[in-house]
């Protein structure tokens, strides 16, 4: 089959070649844009945070919290019992560095506890 300047084969189909001339983005592209647009840190971060919660918080916090949403600089974690909201509160200033430790950026500017069964 041979390709014309048009981009189509003899089948009326579009070359992959051509399918870049139509605009199209990669989707992981699109959904980043998405995400930030919603405030929300990278994606490649938002993947790992929960992984990446004990090495934030220590092993024992970890255990009743866990980060639910970060939008616009704001870190909400959701904590089993109303001692661990107030233990992540008391902590809220070395959770901030250690998030710029693990991750390598500064997007953490607050820290909500939700108390509650988790979410």
């Amino acid at each position: 089959m041979l390709v014309g300047m048009s981009g189509r084969d003899d089948t009326g189909w579009k070359s992959a070649a051509s399918v870049g001339d139509m605009g199209l983005t990669r989707l992981g592209d699109s959904l980043e844009r998405f995400v930030a647009h919603l405030g929300g840190p990278p994606i490649s971060i938002l993947a790992q945070l929960e992984s990446r919660w004990p090495d934030i918080v220590g092993p024992a916090l970890s255990v009743g919290t866990r980060p639910v949403e970060l939008i616009d600089g704001v870190l909400r974690v959701s904590c089993d019992d109303p001692a661990w909201a107030s233990q992540i509160g008391w902590m809220e200033a070395q959770i901030k560095i250690r998030f710029k430790e693990v991750f390598g950026q500064d997007l953490v500017q607050r820290v909500q506890a939700l108390s509650g069964p988790r979410r």
